[in-house]
């Protein structure tokens, strides 16, 4: 585990200044945005990628995450679609000039691609960078919905059939 940890840090610390984010960009289709997040801290061997295309959410952890790769999908309804574009608005990431960013090294950082209706871009902001924060929180809120699908196929507390 800890050979796996210092060569995950040692990789990401080489590849941080790194286009690591897919070159194929999907449609933004029933989400009237596409989005691809690749968030790393590296101090921490610490990993998650998130996509958004055509109304499909997929989310990755871990090493899944570390590899760009991702390991369980939902569909987004049209009010989860509409919160992500109006954060990816708000933070300006479909404006015609992206913002400004870019992070120190080992630090948390967010690798960011975004498709809209009218734009197609990639960029590098701070992993604390508060639409980041926003947007990427409120996925990890749709993705946790696989640990409740499990946990409901558990039997129920109390008396248990003999």
């Amino acid at each position: 585990m800890i050979w796996f940890r210092s060569l995950s840090l040692a990789l990401a610390m080489l590849c941080g200044s790194c286009n690591t984010l897919p070159t194929h960009m999907g449609k933004p289709g029933a989400c009237e945005i596409a989005l691809v997040i690749w968030l790393r801290a590296p101090m921490t061997a610490q990993y998650q990628y998130f996509t958004v295309e055509d109304g499909t959410f997929a989310y990755g952890g871990g090493r899944d995450a570390l590899n760009l790769k991702t390991s369980w999908q939902t569909d987004l309804s049209p009010q989860q679609c509409a919160v992500i574009v109006k954060f990816a608005e708000e933070g300006g990431w479909l404006a015609e000039n992206p913002p400004a960013g870019g992070c120190e090294k080992g630090a948390p950082c967010a690798d960011i691609a975004v498709s809209g209706t009218s734009v197609r871009q990639q960029f590098v902001l701070p992993g604390e960078n508060p639409t980041v924060v926003a947007v990427t929180d409120y996925l990890v809120k749709i993705a946790d919905v696989r640990f409740q699908q499990v946990l409901d196929r558990l039997p129920e507390a109390g008396e248990q059939p003999r």
